[in-house]
């Protein structure tokens, strides 16, 4: 598994020095082409490797728990996040629906550059307001350094867990990292929520794949 440095180019596709189309079948021709059952489909669905979803960095691209990113426009954070400093913050042009699409800081966003009063607005808060992680990291996340979680993790102060909506769905919100919560709030140390060891963990958790984080990450 990878934390915060994320997944890079060279880890989705095969380490090779011959070109990828030379792995893929010979065609065959139109003669021996025969119908094959539905259920020798459904077979090679799964059997066949997507290549056209490695080439395109797709979900899936070097695992199936990869977060499905785009690997070649040189954003470090996810797809949602912009990077300033060094931290990720979801896209100023996805919180105010493009009308102030330049960030400044982590509580503002401007129309253009140069960034005056009169051209920026402001949403202060601590993980709230413009203070935010992209919605591909969780509900309300807080900014974080570059990287991604896995694709069934969420993130909670810097670190990527499994999802609560996943270990426990009845408790879908991440409170802390042993707790999941029905709400949020102080009630999630006691009515609203369940605290348990085993909620603590990444998303690759009894996959058996080295490669995946069982532990929360950064």
């Amino acid at each position: 598994g990878r934390g915060a440095a994320g997944w890079g180019a060279d880890e989705l596709l095969p380490s090779t020095t011959t070109p990828w189309w030379h792995g893929l079948p010979d065609a065959q021709p139109a003669d021996a082409i025969v119908a094959s059952p539905p259920a020798a489909h459904a077979a090679r669905a799964v059997e066949e490797p997507d290549w056209f979803g490695q080439l395109g960095g797709a979900t899936g691209a070097g695992g199936a728990l990869a977060p499905g990113e785009n690997m070649n426009d040189g954003n470090t954070c996810s797809d949602d996040e912009e990077q300033l400093e060094a931290l990720c913050y979801k896209k100023c042009a996805i919180l105010t629906n493009g009308v102030y699409p330049v960030r400044t800081s982590a509580w503002t966003c401007c129309k253009s550059r140069p960034c005056t009063l009169f051209n920026q607005v402001h949403d202060a808060g601590i993980c709230s307001g413009f203070d935010v992680a992209g919605d591909l990291e969780g509900t309300s996340a807080c900014p974080h350094r570059p990287g991604a979680c896995l694709s069934n993790e969420e993130l909670l102060m810097g670190m990527c867990y499994k999802k609560c909506s996943l270990l426990i769905p009845e408790y879908p919100i991440r409170y802390a990292a042993a707790t999941c919560c029905k709400g949020t709030g102080i009630s999630c140390l006691t009515t609203q929520g369940v605290t348990l060891p085993e909620f603590a963990v990444g998303g690759g958790a009894g996959d058996g794949d080295p490669n995946t984080p069982a532990e929360g990450h950064t």
